[in-house]
């Protein structure tokens, strides 16, 4: 039987993974449906917002990569960058066809969304971007 030891990564990924879904989903909500900025626009900005506030949580806490040097930073955030604009644009492609074309709940479209992507941005981050040496 695997030891909770194991999953630890996934747990704390899923807790800032919350945090930047909740940045994601407020940052659309303000821009959406209070400020009336186009669907999306609001996608667009509220994505820039958590993916910002997610390399920094990815970086530290969630796969603790406490690399600084210039050459690791540089590999990481433009791995991270990478890998968050396909799954942004899939997030932009999503809310564009349910909410502007399906005309769909957008906030209930905007988490299925952010769950879709979460998985795939855990998954290249361990595998891809942060993943550690072997000695």
């Amino acid at each position: 039987m695997k030891d909770i030891r194991e999953y630890k990564d996934f747990c704390i990924y899923c807790v800032f993974g919350a945090m930047a879904t909740g940045v994601n989903m407020l940052g659309y909500h303000l821009l959406y449906g209070v400020a009336g900025v186009g669907n999306v626009p609001s996608t667009f900005l509220a994505w820039l917002l958590a993916v910002t506030f997610a390399f920094f949580t990815n970086k530290f806490f969630v796969f603790v990569s406490f690399d600084r040097s210039p050459k690791t930073v540089m590999r990481e955030l433009a791995g991270f960058f990478s890998c968050r604009i396909s799954t942004g644009v899939m997030d932009v492609v999503f809310m564009y066809v349910t909410v502007d074309l399906l005309v769909m709940p957008p906030v209930l479209f905007k988490f299925i969304s952010n769950l879709m992507v979460g998985v795939i941005n855990y998954l290249v981050g361990k595998l891809v971007i942060f993943k550690k040496k072997r000695k």
